[in-house]
């Protein structure tokens, strides 16, 4: 099997969701450091469009959207799972509300200007505002990442609050193993803890400061960075490994070998178009050419995103 390719950039909140699972795993990866703003030369020739953060590669199996990348990782690396028998269906829609609804609160809580003032980022007139035209872009057509601060402050408290009421009878959100809501929440508060100017929003939380010290002991992995072009040869050199995996469902009434795109419901709203390969309750895979890559099969999570036909 092809090692895992994880293309990220340092300050990515959804990035340091896989980073940290990749650690607790005690899975090694390589990694490439993508652009923060587009474009992403190195990126689209996988994707076909797609452009959020991360992506996770495998030969020429390309993995969009954390739900399915953490599936896979914990499919591959299967001892302590983060999917504990039992409680699946809590623990789905229980992350998704977390990774959608409590990280649009999170960027808001972020982003406040206090946050701002001492930002690298923002210390450059010509950065920033490059960086602002590029998520303008991102969530162009979407109210979905847009949050006034004053309305997400009590969320942010109020969700604080019941975790720490949760975490004084156990190490974990859900018991004395970490589970994909414990990731998933991690990567949200990290987003804010990461910037010390704002830090204190987490001092009322003891307990949840507690768990955010547990959570970064797992470290950040055993990478070794990789050149976006070396990525790209690798994919090239490379056949999807779902060759044989191909079905649909009712639902869509589609069949495999159709011409489809798929795009995520929420925001960034750049479609990935190709041939359908899979349409399941859990999963899409589009299957897709580029002359810098050859044929390569894009993976997506059912939920979060749609499909439609070209025919």
């Amino acid at each position: 099997m092809h090692d895992i390719i994880l293309h990220h950039y340092p300050e990515s909140p959804f990035s340091e969701k896989i980073r940290l699972l990749l650690a607790y795993k005690s899975q090694s990866y390589q990694a490439v450091t993508i652009p923060i703003i587009m474009p992403k030369p190195d990126l689209m020739p996988l994707t076909g469009g797609y452009r959020k953060t991360p992506v996770m590669q495998i030969g020429a199996d390309i993995y969009c959207d954390t739900a399915i990348i953490c599936k896979v990782i914990d499919r591959l690396c299967p001892d302590d799972t983060i999917y504990p028998a039992g409680s699946q269906a809590v623990m789905t829609a229980a992350a998704n509300w977390t990774d959608t609804f409590f990280f649009r609160v999170c960027v808001a809580v972020a982003f406040q200007p206090r946050a701002l003032e001492n930002h690298a980022l923002f210390q450059d007139k010509e950065a920033a505002a490059a960086f602002m035209a590029d998520r303008a872009k991102l969530t162009a057509g979407s109210t979905q990442l847009t949050m006034d601060l004053e309305t997400a402050i009590p969320y942010f408290q109020g969700h604080l609050k019941r975790l720490d009421n949760q975490l004084e009878t156990s190490e974990f959100l859900l018991g004395a193993k970490p589970t994909i809501l414990d990731f998933s929440t991690y990567h949200c508060c990290w987003f804010i803890h990461n910037n010390e100017a704002i830090r204190d929003a987490f001092s009322p939380f003891k307990r949840v400061l507690a768990w955010f010290e547990r959570m970064s002991c797992f470290g950040p992995g055993d990478l070794t960075e990789l050149k976006g072009a070396a990525a790209l040869e690798i994919a090239r050199n490379a056949s999807p490994s779902s060759m044989s995996k191909s079905a649909t469902t009712e639902l869509d009434q589609m069949q495999v070998g159709d011409e489809i795109e798929v795009m995520p419901i929420d925001y960034g709203f750049q479609p990935v178009r190709g041939k359908l390969q899979l349409s399941s309750l859990e999963e899409l895979i589009v299957r897709r050419e580029d002359e810098q890559v050859g044929e390569v099969a894009v993976h997506f999570p059912r939920l979060g995103f749609k499909m439609t036909s070209l025919g």
